[in-house]
């Protein structure tokens, strides 16, 4: 699908050894070292970005909105009104956009994870054994087929962090306009359709970072972490 030319790859070497030493990169299994709040928080903040990063921003800031929708508070609530309530004031204080669609899901997202045994570290369990052929599209697909608001980018943005995925790459505005920059064309509308989201992730990954011998989770970290200095770079 994607047309990448030896030029290309010479120009992502460029920007590779100038940025790849200093970016980091979540480490495998890195969801061990996490409470169940701390993955539930993952959640809240995926669904809030849908939109605009903003609200993430200033949710991420605030102690005190963090607790007032934490994990261990919201699943010791009974009224489920009550948690939409909370879940709610939150998004409205934050100011994130399509409030309303976006408590029904993070109310739904919650009732999902309080279904796994041990909760959210359960359902991580869970992805964990997903192994073989395919894997990080099976994770992929996956979380995006029982969570609201999780989607192509979101779910593998969330799998990243999480250090369940390595061969991924979060197709956010930072790296189209990068891949923009140096001339790599991606086809329109793509965000919504997760077949050619996924064969422009394979592409990428095959055509581009396997020459340039780093992973998918490098490459999306890499441009994420330099954006502005490499939109600034002569290519």
């Amino acid at each position: 699908m994607l047309k990448v030319t030896n030029n290309h790859i010479h120009k992502f070497r460029v920007i590779k050894k100038k940025f790849l030493k200093k970016t980091r990169v979540p480490k495998p299994d890195n969801w061990k070292r996490m409470t169940s709040n701390q993955i539930w928080l993952r959640f809240v903040i995926q669904v809030i970005v849908v939109g605009s990063s903003r609200p993430a921003e200033v949710f991420n800031s605030s102690a005190r909105l963090k607790r007032s929708v934490s994990y261990h508070r919201l699943t010791k609530m009974k009224d489920e009104n009550e948690v939409k309530k909370s879940i709610h004031r939150v998004l409205r204080e934050v100011g994130t956009r399509y409030v309303n669609r976006k408590t029904e899901a993070l109310t739904h997202n919650l009732k999902i994870l309080k279904g796994f045994k041990a909760g959210p570290r359960g359902l991580l369990k869970r992805i964990a054994e997903f192994t073989g052929r395919n894997e990080s599209k099976r994770k992929v697909r996956y979380l995006m087929k029982i969570f609201q608001y999780v989607k192509s980018k979101g779910a593998r943005d969330m799998l990243m962090g999480l250090g369940l995925v390595r061969d991924a790459i979060a197709l956010d505005v930072r790296v189209q306009k990068v891949l923009e920059k140096v001339c790599i064309k991606l086809p329109k509308g793509f965000a919504s359709q997760p077949d050619i989201y996924d064969e422009i992730e394979t592409d990428l990954i095959s055509k581009l970072c396997k020459p340039l011998k780093i992973s998918g989770i490098q490459f999306d970290r890499m441009i994420y972490q330099n954006y502005d200095e490499i939109m600034q770079m002569e290519c």
